[in-house]
């Protein structure tokens, strides 16, 4: 048997179809799918990539915290900062407020002067109660 040429069809990233032949007397040869030298997000980093990233090691990253998980519509800037304030010295509450309803959207951020004092603001008011409501507190995300 003399040298048969197949045909394979092959996808590429962009939704085209490349035909390459190849010889039937080689069965070491795999199909590798077309490069079309399009392919979307090579240069951008993932979402995920972003999302698992440490915080930087400036100081407003480490010092500033997120408080969550549905705090009360009782609940104000001046409660927030009794609660945590026993901590550190506070530079920072921002009660998040839906616009329309005039009331708070359930979240908030407390920044500290020092990160040894945000850290120990947020192993201390873990799963706390404040207003009724049970709160999470991690670090917050850069935006």
């Amino acid at each position: 048997m003399a040298f048969a040429p197949a045909v394979a069809v092959a996808a590429s990233r962009s939704f085209g179809f490349t035909a390459a032949a190849y010889p039937t007397s080689s069965p070491s040869r795999t199909l590798q799918p077309a490069s079309s030298g399009g392919a979307r997000n090579q240069r951008r980093p993932s979402i995920a990539t972003l999302c698992l990233q440490p915080p930087s090691a400036s100081r407003g990253a480490a010092t500033r915290l997120y408080v969550r998980a549905g705090l009360s519509f009782r609940t104000t800037e001046e409660s927030l900062r009794n609660a945590f304030e026993k901590f550190g010295d506070l530079t920072e509450v921002h009660l998040v407020m839906d616009r329309v309803a005039k009331r708070p959207r359930g979240f908030a951020f407390v920044s500290y002067a020092d990160e040894e004092e945000a850290k120990a603001a947020m192993k201390g008011m873990q799963g706390k109660f404040l207003d009724g409501r049970v709160i999470f507190v991690e670090l917050a995300k850069r935006a």
